[in-house]
């Protein structure tokens, strides 16, 4: 497949764009107890950062005084060159460069090869940029952002860091089919109707699931109130019991889904209406 040179500078220019959102949603220095990376300043861990300065021949100190052509570098070269940033096609390569930032570079690039089919090794190659290259580059920003989004849901540190993350994978979703969009030749016209409507959708999807987990809450609070727990054997208590804890995990797992398609919903309006999220 051959690409314009028009697309060629669409692809590169998408890094600038890429490294806006990153610095937004890293932030500054953080160091929460919770957080097994530890200390992190800019998203660059004081273990990356440590590494970084020793290969360099340079003492270690604190992330805290991690110097802005430092963390421009090892952005580059730790992360953006390792997922081949530059080959792969426009909105597919923010969203696999921010994985890798968040989760680790094998991880992201895993979440990549199997979107779009290549051999899962968690090394960006020839085969996997070709794949890359051939697939839809909307649907694999959405495969490694759902991806990506299973993954931190299963960590322990979701209830504490849950909602920022999800934020965050919605935005980076919605910026990728932004981008892929654009690079293709879609008018800003076409790409704010589209976002908008992908805004809707995920706006619906999360009414019709916050409906149907307050549905289930009712035949759950209902399942052990039919009758005084006197007049029940012990086999129809369990029973009822069990019930009722499955009708309450599905409800939370609705809810959960609710809110995650909330947060895209708002991602994606507000890329419609030209504001970063």
């Amino acid at each position: 497949m051959r690409y314009s040179r028009e697309y060629l500078a669409m692809v590169a220019s998408t890094y600038p764009s890429a490294m806006t959102h990153l610095r937004r949603d890293e932030g500054g220095y953080v160091n929460h107890p919770r957080d097994p990376g530890g200390a992190t300043n800019f998203g660059i861990t004081q273990a990356v950062y440590d590494g970084f300065r020793k290969r360099k021949g340079l003492a270690t100190r604190s992330v805290k005084l991690i110097a802005e052509d430092e963390v421009a570098t090892i952005y580059k070269t730790q992360y953006a060159e390792k997922v081949r940033y530059d080959d792969l096609p426009a909105g597919v390569d923010y969203a696999t460069f921010d994985a890798a930032v968040n989760s680790g570079v094998s991880r992201g690039a895993k979440w990549l090869q199997a979107s779009v089919g290549a051999n899962a090794d968690g090394v960006v190659g020839n085969q996997t940029v070709a794949k890359a290259k051939a697939n839809d580059p909307v649907a694999t920003v959405k495969s490694i952002c759902a991806r990506r989004l299973s993954f931190v849901r299963s960590l322990k540190t979701w209830t504490t860091f849950g909602r920022g993350w999800s934020r965050r994978i919605a935005g980076v979703e919605a910026n990728g089919v932004a981008m892929a969009l654009k690079a293709g030749g879609m008018s800003q016209r076409g790409v704010v109707a589209v976002t908008k409507a992908e805004a809707e959708r995920a706006a619906a999807t999360s009414r019709t699931q916050a409906t149907s987990a307050g549905s289930s809450i009712v035949p759950a609070a209902s399942a052990t109130g039919t009758a005084s727990v006197a007049d029940l054997n012990a086999t129809t208590i369990v029973v009822l019991s069990v019930v009722a804890v499955g009708l309450v995990a599905f409800a939370v797992y609705l809810f959960r889904k609710s809110s995650i398609n909330r947060d895209r919903a708002a991602a994606y309006a507000a890329v419609a209406e030209g504001v970063t999220p």
